[in-house]
Parts: structure tokens; C-alpha cells; sequence
């Protein structure tokens, strides 16, 4: 009986234990770790992007099953879920999530100015791909409001949530970290004007895509000399290069 007891109580302590290296969401303080998985998940949209960008304007081409779906575009398309869209789209509301627990919760300016310009750049890239789209911006949002599920008018998703989050980026950020694969100054006004030119805003785009280019020298851009030198994996971060996902 008395072993009994022992084995008990045991296991009792055992279970009743919290794992030390993962800590409760209202305990946290620093919230670079869940900045850099916003930045992180951004990986997951690289490779559909450029499959559904590319594939579509004839620059590349797929000749094994299933993925011809994608040469012909035609009704048969929608089987490709699995291999493009899905994880397309998964990646970036986790990228999303993350960052509107870093705008809400994070008390650093720079960061949350990041996390406004990786949430404008996610929204961004799922309304080119699927036109409306569902918008959540709360860091923990309730799963009895199934209206996050409702499908929004891109124009919204543009005039509430892209454009304000990096004007917003545009304020709180510099062009120090230009290099490093974090999210810049220039960054978000060259994203805010390549949004103006897909909606057709050009004046606007003129207006912000002509600060990015009178600023480009002193934040360290500038055209290369030759051509080709764009090219290659050796120089996938020449000196035109303004934004780029990177992995370390």
C-alpha cells in the first residue's frame, strides 16, 4: 500500500509539472522571438508565389503531373491546393497572427513598425492571389466571432489595412537594418508604391516611388553597373535589392 501511495504521488508531481522552455503568451515581454516567426513564415509564400506569378507569364515551365495545371490554367487547377495554395496561404495568416501579436502586445516601436510591414506585405500578396480575403487583426481572436471568416472587399483590405500599416511602418522605421533582411524605411515605400501602381494610383505611386528613389543612395541602394550582376545565386543581395526574405 505504501508503495502504492509512493507511485501516486509521484506521478502526480510529475504531470503537474509546466514545461520550462515554453512559456504562457500573457507572460511574455520581449517579442522578438515572435517577430522573427512573422518574418520566418513569410518562407512559406516564396516558392507559390513565384510558381503561380511565373508559370502564368510563360517564363517557366512544368512538365510533370499534376503540375502542368499550372501551364494550361484551366478548370482542372483547383487540385493543386495541396502543392501551392494551401501552404501559400497558411503561411501568411501564420505570419499575419504574429504580427498582430507584436503590434498589440510590444511596447518597441521598431518592432511593432515591422511587424505593420510584414502584416501590409502578407495581406498584400494574398489579395493578388485570391482577391477577397478574410482580414483578422487581433493577436488572439475569439473563435465564436466567425466573422474573421467572412471573406472582405479587396478595396478594404487595401484602404484598411495595406496602406495604413505602411504608412505606419514608413513613420516608426529607418534604413539601418537594410541589409539584414529586416524590414526598412525604403522598404515600406517601395511596397506602399508598388501597391498604388496595382490599384492604379499613379499619382500617388509617383509621389512615394519618387522618395525612394532620392533616397536610395543614402540608405545604400543603387543600380548595378552590369546587368547580369543582378543575376545569380552568388549576388541575390546586390545593392538593387531593397526587400528580400532571407533565410540565415
Amino acid at each position: 500500500m505504501l508503495g502504492a501511495l509512493l507511485t501516486i504521488t509521484a506521478c502526480n508531481n510529475d504531470l503537474d509539472q509546466f514545461p520550462p522552455n515554453i512559456a504562457e503568451s500573457s507572460s511574455l515581454t520581449d517579442y522578438g522571438g515572435v517577430l522573427n516567426a512573422a518574418y520566418f513564415y513569410q518562407h512559406g509564400s516564396v516558392t507559390p508565389m513565384a510558381v503561380m506569378g511565373d508559370f502564368r507569364a510563360d517564363n517557366a515551365l512544368m512538365i510533370e503531373p499534376p503540375f502542368p495545371e499550372f501551364d494550361t490554367y484551366g478548370p482542372n487547377l483547383t487540385d493543386m491546393e495541396d502543392q501551392f495554395f494551401g501552404p501559400f496561404y497558411t503561411a501568411l495568416y501564420k505570419s499575419i497572427l504574429s504580427a498582430n501579436n507584436v503590434i498589440q502586445n510590444s511596447n518597441d516601436a521598431v518592432e511593432v513598425g515591422e511587424a505593420k510591414f510584414l502584416r501590409a506585405l502578407s495581406y498584400f500578396k494574398l489579395v493578388r492571389v485570391f482577391g477577397d480575403v478574410p482580414v483578422n487583426l487581433e493577436a488572439t481572436p475569439s473563435v465564436i466571432d466567425e466573422s474573421i471568416l467572412v471573406r472582405q472587399r479587396v478595396d478594404d483590405v487595401y484602404d484598411n489595412v495595406i496602406i495604413p500599416d505602411l504608412n505606419d511602418a514608413i513613420s516608426a522605421l529607418d534604413n539601418s537594418e537594410l541589409s539584414s533582411g529586416r524590414a526598412s524605411e525604403i522598404a515600406a515605400q517601395a511596397l506602399l508604391g508598388k501597391v498604388y501602381m496595382q490599384r492604379g494610383d499613379y499619382p500617388n505611386a509617383e509621389t512615394i516611388l519618387t522618395a525612394v528613389v532620392n533616397g536610395a543612395s543614402a540608405a545604400g541602394v543603387a543600380l548595378q553597373t552590369n546587368y547580369a550582376d543582378i543575376f545569380g545565386v552568388d549576388k541575390d543581395l546586390n545593392s538593387e535589392i531593397i526587400f528580400a526574405t532571407q533565410r540565415s
